[in-house]
């Protein structure tokens, strides 16, 4: 409930400081989109111990990580809803893989919000609320996470309206959380990823009209 809840008020922030949807013609885009992607990411780690935690080190100035890095690969495949009014969610599956001196592999559900703008000539900008997700294979199994400050999505709709393409526009920092059974959260690792999707219509929704 307390990522729900979490999500809804960053949902909320994005609208609000989101100059672009004053001029937005989000009803142009409603319905739902089956999508699938990949994407691969740079990740400063926090150290765990059953005794002690030691924070992520991080990036530099120059987007260079501090220290040693773990590359984590990634597929996604899910469902993108569109409600015409500039705000949607997704759910997906993500399934991982960390590449290093022992490679391991995971799979995770994850939901989250968004908002979004269409411009005049089909342009498509997607600002994503955090990111909430469970593992559901691997040795995580059962550990939740939330990834925050995810940059911005910009791609394109199809003339007819009924495709999608869309991918990371700049370079940021997103801070993946753990979640704690506790209640409690610790910052797991700091990264910097790029994504690219591509989405096709599988439901219209009461698509809006021009």
């Amino acid at each position: 409930m307390r990522a729900v809840t979490a999500a809804a008020s960053a949902l909320v922030t994005l609208l609000a400081a989101s100059s672009a949807m004053a001029d937005s013609q989000a009803h142009r885009l409603k319905g739902d989109f089956g999508f699938s992607g990949t994407g691969i990411c740079a990740s400063s780690q926090a150290i765990f111990t059953p005794t002690s935690y030691t924070p992520p080190r991080g990036f530099d100035a120059n987007l260079t990580v501090i220290g040693p890095a773990l590359v984590i690969t990634f597929s996604v495949q899910g469902v993108r809803t569109f409600n015409g009014d500039g705000t949607g969610s997704s759910v997906q599956r993500v399934v991982s893989l960390a590449l290093g001196d022992q490679a391991s592999a995971s799979s995770s559900d994850q939901q989250v919000q968004f908002a979004y703008s269409v411009t005049a000539d089909g342009t498509v900008t997607i600002d994503q609320a955090p990111t909430h997700g469970v593992f559901v294979s691997g040795a995580r199994t059962g550990q939740q996470t939330s990834v925050s400050n995810i940059p911005t999505l910009v791609g394109r709709l199809s003339s007819d309206r009924n495709s999608i393409t869309f991918a990371t526009f700049n370079t940021g920092i997103e801070t993946v959380t753990r979640l704690l059974p506790d209640g409690s959260e610790l910052v797991e690792a700091l990264r910097i990823c790029h994504r690219e999707r591509t989405a096709v219509r599988i439901g219209r929704g009461g698509q809006g009209d021009d």
